[in-house]
């Protein structure tokens, strides 16, 4: 209980203090040392970040569909495509009289978010799938699928950016085929319209230089195949036929990655001992994050921390891809694998949203990520210090990509900036 009642004080103590400073207790101004009350600030930590790998992540379902392609020296190559079905929403479609002649088809797809500059066109181009993508089986974001020969459409596309709905036109020979089927078995439902039409492969001309990714909702409510016919009949008039793609439809992501060369490959290929890499890659799609070890921790005395904020500084800014808007963090356990910090429950509080800060008096970009808990639990040896991993958020759906600067880069290091409270 005195010991509880000790820390209760301590940290009302260190609120007063802080609350009394006129700017924020985690700006520029280095805090280092300690005063009467027992509060100690600390940010002279060792910090050894490299450059590794990342996962291959689930590419089923996802919220977002990516298509398009990136080429650039400090990444390498990336290609985002996706494979989707589509859902008949009446039994027993009888379009009219037959024979039903196709005026024109098109696949419409929902803009959510574009990454990159699209000063270099979209050579897009369909396929239809030649095998299912239903089932509860997961699928991860490096398999493919098998399509039929030739592809039923290709288009150039020059995206303007910020447009949010993309109205593409297909063959009419696949729209033609498809209205074929009114009043056939093929359209009485659902279940063996997909027999009939598995899906659609989406994706670029992997060969040309690219520099933009477009995030699509699929499942939003605009995406979809249109049909514009005409019955035979006499006075007969152009229709309109929808058949959308909505939350019950299957839907994989597909990613390519070609980053032999590329600078990130290059620094992901040596781990480097204490203090490690000046530089350090992150880049989402399943290509690379950043493993951050932050030296000798687990030897500070028992103490109650106060505050734990990691700070992260882009080096380098592109202006053709802009700055991740938020990174994540993870600890690793002693398995080598991810585990979620308790900081980022609820998920506000991990942070890691990008924001400006003063850096040797000039205004940077800056991530800071909470670290309290984590840093309360390697000194009260809850586990082991094995590190942590950066990631872009969110990696398994985001084309966003950075350099951040290491622990002992000159001029942009990352820091770990801690306020405790002594207990006695």
């Amino acid at each position: 209980m005195k010991l509880i009642s000790q820390y209760i004080i301590g940290a009302l103590c260190a609120f007063v203090v802080l609350s009394s400073c006129k700017e924020p207790a985690f700006d520029d101004t280095l805090l280092t040392g300690s005063d009467s009350i027992g509060v100690n600030y600390r940010d002279s930590f060792v910090i050894t970040c490299n450059t590794e790998k990342d996962t291959i992540y689930s590419g089923k379902n996802r919220e977002e569909s990516l298509l398009g392609n990136i080429r650039e020296s400090r990444f390498g190559s990336t290609y985002a495509s996706f494979y989707t079905n589509f859902r008949l929403l009446s039994n027993n479609v009888n379009l009219g009289t037959a024979p039903i002649l196709i005026d024109s088809c098109f696949i419409q797809l929902d803009v959510k978010s574009y990454y990159g500059n699209f000063s270099q066109p979209l050579d897009l181009i369909f396929y239809r799938l030649n095998e299912s993508i239903n089932g509860t089986s997961d699928f991860l974001t490096d398999r493919s699928f098998s399509v039929q020969l030739p592809e039923i459409g290709r288009y150039t596309l020059y995206y303007e950016k910020g447009k949010s709905i993309l109205k593409i036109p297909l063959y009419n020979s696949f729209g033609q085929d498809v209205v074929n089927q009114s009043g056939s078995s093929n359209l009485a439902n659902n279940t063996n319209f997909q027999n009939w039409l598995q899906g659609m492969y989406v994706t670029v001309n992997n060969s040309l230089t690219g520099d933009g990714i477009l995030n699509l909702s699929l499942i939003g409510g605009n995406s979809k195949l249109i049909f514009y016919y005409k019955g035979s009949a006499v006075g007969d008039t152009t229709k309109r036929f929808e058949i959308p793609i909505n939350d019950q439809c299957a839907r994989v992501n597909h990613y390519v990655r070609n980053k032999a060369g590329s600078a990130a490959h290059i620094a992901s290929q040596t781990i480097l001992a204490e203090p490690g890499a000046q530089k350090a890659y992150i880049d989402g799609l399943s290509a690379y994050r950043t493993t951050v070890k932050i030296k000798d921790i687990e030897n500070i005395p028992l103490t109650a921390v106060n505050k734990a904020e990691l700070l992260v500084f882009p080096i380098g800014a592109d202006s053709t891809y802009n700055l991740p808007k938020r990174l994540y963090i993870s600890r690793i356990g002693d398995d080598g694998k991810d585990i979620v910090l308790q900081d980022f429950v609820p998920t506000t509080n991990l942070g890691g949203i990008r924001d400006t800060t003063t850096l040797n008096g000039v205004v940077v970009p800056v991530y800071k990520l909470n670290l309290t808990r984590y840093v309360q639990s390697i000194i009260s040896q809850e586990f082991n210090n094995n590190g942590l991993r950066l990631y872009v958020f969110p990696a398994n759906i985001t084309s966003e990509r950075m350099v951040l600067g290491g622990g002992n880069h000159p001029t942009h290091p990352m820091k770990l900036r801690l306020i405790t409270t002594k207990i006695d």
